[in-house]
């Protein structure tokens, strides 16, 4: 008996001891990791604002924390928060409905009436789209209608532009308005984008301009001319401020093309415009466009559905897409406090954060996408939400969305394709002007993972050099 009660005793001794070295061992490696980061920290950013934590996966334990508390510009990284949002209240399997009605008989292919197009506020809803509700309608047997098409996107109030978009950026393909009627160009998703591509072969001739999707309220201006191959191109495509006008300029070498993305002003008009033309083509008579509500006594002749949600956020984190973290932000705001605003969403949003257990009060956000320079928030909150998703039932879905570093591919690397190749890491960008931030999942050298973020207002020579070494340093020391 006295034998086993020794070996029990031993036994315990060995376990205590292995235990205590382990924790030593442990705190070495924070220590080696935490001085390694504040030489790159003390080297390179002397001057910058910067919010840096370092989480343990498990139990979310700060092992690492530069001030950590303060609240820095997030960039795009506060997409994983919209998104987190989304998942969770309108659940990974949600779809997004846009309604086709008509409000007449139709006798002998006339359409008593008008046709409508109702916005459900899909971010993904593409011309193909708009086809199948062509085909419809013709299958109907309409080849005239007395009435008109009208677009209803009353799902979301009017107010288009998100907050800190300056009118310098308003054509930019980032900045794009909103609402609950849009289309995007093509399954890249940036919303209420119309794709300009200039072509041409004959010098001394004007360049080719093309609209894809075709719209004819969109007025182009062609002020272009076709030089000789190897001369230098000077295109200039944008689009005058307040208005749906497009105006090309410049020299485009024979043989090549120039493609950019660039917003409408008026989405709404721009998807009901696309559609007339999809049922032009269906052989259905051109018809005046109009903005309304569709009537009680209306007959629904279609609905698409969008992507779930779980497939459609894959694309918003690896594409890292403003418009739709705008309209999944009023979404939000629609289906939760009936209200389709910004300020309805962003409430709905901080009610889930509080409910979640972040601390709200170092969260400071006026938009879905990242882009208000008045943003702010903590690497500590944002690194505590990382370590919260991991409980939700979706989380798998939302680690794969994000960026995978040194990894090829638009939707594999996306926007860490050439950064920290030969490391694990999954993890969102984020980059506004004078902002840079990396928050995510990193693998250790043991084989652990670990939880960071790391937000810095900082020179462009060093931010990002600087913020990569950072979670190398994570990476080979822990």
């Amino acid at each position: 008996m006295k034998k086993k009660i020794i070996l029990i005793a031993v036994l315990l001794c060995m376990y205590s001891c292995s235990a205590v070295t382990f924790g030593e061992h442990a705190r070495a490696n924070e220590q080696t990791m935490a001085t390694k980061i504040n030489s790159s920290i003390a080297k390179n950013w002397k001057d910058n604002e910067y919010s840096i934590t370092v989480r343990d996966i498990n139990n979310g334990q700060v092992l690492y924390n530069n001030h950590g508390e303060k609240m820095i510009r997030p960039a795009s990284t506060h997409k994983l928060l919209v998104s987190a949002a989304a998942l969770d209240l309108l659940g990974p399997d949600y779809r997004f409905a846009t309604k086709a009605y008509v409000d007449g008989p139709i006798e002998d292919g006339v359409l008593q009436g008008n046709i409508y197009l109702q916005g459900g506020g899909d971010p993904t809803l593409l011309p193909v789209h708009l086809e199948s509700f062509a085909n419809g309608l013709k299958k109907l047997g309409i080849t005239k209608i007395t009435g008109q098409l009208i677009a209803d996107d009353s799902w979301f109030d009017d107010d288009r532009l998100p907050k800190g978009i300056v009118p310098q950026e308003e054509a930019m393909s980032y900045a794009s308005r909103i609402s609950a009627l849009t289309l995007s160009p093509d399954d890249q998703y940036d919303v209420a984008n119309v794709q300009v591509k200039v072509t041409g072969t004959k010098i001394g001739q004007a360049a080719s301009v093309q609209l894809y999707p075709y719209a004819s309220t969109i007025p182009l201006v062609n002020k272009t001319k076709i030089v000789k191959k190897g001369t230098k191109s000077t295109i200039n495509i944008t689009r005058e401020y307040g208005t749906d006008r497009i105006v090309v300029t410049g020299n485009l070498p024979a043989g090549t093309e120039k493609n950019t993305y660039v917003t409408v002003y008026n989405p709404t008009l721009f998807t009901l415009d696309v559609f007339r033309e999809k049922l032009m083509a269906k052989g259905i008579q051109k018809m005046p466009l109009d903005i309304g509500i569709v009537p009680e006594n209306a007959q629904r002749v279609g609905v698409s559905y969008s992507i779930p949600l779980k497939d459609m956020n894959f694309r918003f984190l690896k594409l890292s897409i403003n418009g739709m973290g705008e309209m999944l932000t009023k979404q939000l705001g629609k289906e939760l406090l009936g209200e389709g605003s910004w300020s309805a969403g962003i409430q709905a949003i901080r009610t889930y954060g509080m409910d979640t257990g972040l601390n709200m009060d170092q969260w400071y956000f006026e938009d879905g996408s990242g882009l208000n320079h008045q943003n702010r928030v903590s690497s500590m909150q944002e690194s505590l939400l990382l370590y919260k998703v991991r409980q939700k039932p979706w989380y798998f879905s939302y680690l794969d969305a994000l960026p995978h570093a040194g990894r090829q591919g638009k939707l594999v690397g996306a926007t860490l394709e050439k950064r920290l190749k030969g490391y694990s890491v999954s993890a969102k960008t984020g980059y506004i002007t004078g902002t840079y931030a990396l928050s995510g999942y990193v693998q250790g050298k043991s084989g652990k993972w670990y939880i960071f973020s790391i937000l810095t207002q900082a020179n462009k020579s060093s931010a990002i050099a600087t913020i990569d070494d950072i979670v190398r340093h994570i990476a080979n020391e822990m």
